[in-house]
């Protein structure tokens, strides 16, 4: 439940607003005959930004449609969208996590972040990336800012594979990072969790992971911008429409810290990276690892 401090219009989008988003949203979800399309199996190799961030549109506006056409109740014994933090974070304390990756170059940038102002995050990593890239791991491995959690094998939608697949995607992963990490953390691609795999990831010691704040950085295009539609899904408030830096921080300030979600593949993140956390911790913010005792309640 939402605190005093924080903005109503942080926490919910009205039924009447839905109503008006998921007929556009839905139309944005098919990209134009005149555009590139997206591959015919978009989970396996959706992992450059513009197609990320299209396949990532789809999943957003089948989440709302079901929120608005289900109730609660189900929903939640279906398991179906766990990931969205509802209690209040410990407060002036932020988490940073990035998912998608290991990627060349912006593992790197990341980690002289991290170096640069001394501060900790959680890198969720990509199975078949990580195969791709064992330099990646190693290097964040190394870090003394980084740990380093489970993203599944190939970053599917959980809701439209078998539970057994599902199983794979967390096993093959697993495999992987075995030797790598000490502490096993999962977070689901798109956020999407299932019933099976919570009781999968639970049997194999695995604590899951959301957030409080989602920077939406996958809707942001490459001059920093939102469209009304991704705005309003994004709860991106009018004036920051064209400034993702400012979105982001008034979300920090909305939730009044938080375990916040951003992205190594999607370029906003990227380029102001260095000004959101130089910003937060003039701001008062103190960067927490996921250990920390004060985030234990909020893992599952």
């Amino acid at each position: 439940m939402p605190t005093p401090s924080m903005p109503i219009r942080y926490f919910a989008i009205s039924l009447a607003a839905l109503a008006i988003l998921l007929p556009a949203v839905a139309e944005t979800a098919q990209p134009a005959a005149t555009q590139a399309s997206v591959p015919a199996s978009p989970q396996a190799d959706a992992h450059t930004p513009a197609e990320e961030s299209q396949v990532t549109r789809k999943h957003r506006m089948k989440k709302l449609e079901e929120k608005l056409f289900s109730d609660t109740e189900t929903l939640h014994h279906q398991c179906r969208y766990e990931s969205e933090i509802s209690e209040a974070p410990p407060e002036k304390k932020v988490l940073l996590t990035f998912d998608d990756g290991p990627e060349p170059e912006q593992t790197e940038y990341i980690l002289s972040v991290l170096k640069k102002y001394n501060v900790p995050a959680t890198f969720f990593m990509i199975g078949e990336k990580v195969q791709a890239h064992p330099e990646l791991l190693a290097l964040v491995q190394a870090s003394d800012h980084a740990l380093i959690g489970n993203h599944s094998w190939s970053h599917p939608n959980f809701h439209d594979i078998p539970a057994a697949e599902q199983a794979t995607e967390v096993d093959k992963t697993s495999a992987v990072l075995v030797k790598t990490v000490q502490e096993h953390y999962f977070r689901y691609p798109y956020g999407n969790s299932s019933c099976e795999t919570n009781e999968l990831l639970k049997s194999h010691g695995y604590k899951i992971v959301g957030w409080h704040v989602d920077t939406c950085d996958w809707a942001f295009d490459h001059k920093g911008v939102v469209d009304a539609k991704e705005a309003l899904s994004c709860g991106v408030l009018a004036q920051n429409r064209d400034n993702y830096f400012e979105h982001v921080i008034s979300s920090v300030r909305a939730h009044n810290g938080g375990i916040i979600l951003m992205h190594e593949i999607h370029p906003n993140t990227l380029k102001q990276l260095d000004a959101l956390v130089k910003r937060l911790l003039a701001d008062g913010y103190v960067f927490g690892k996921l250990n920390d005792a004060e985030f234990a309640k909020y893992l599952r």
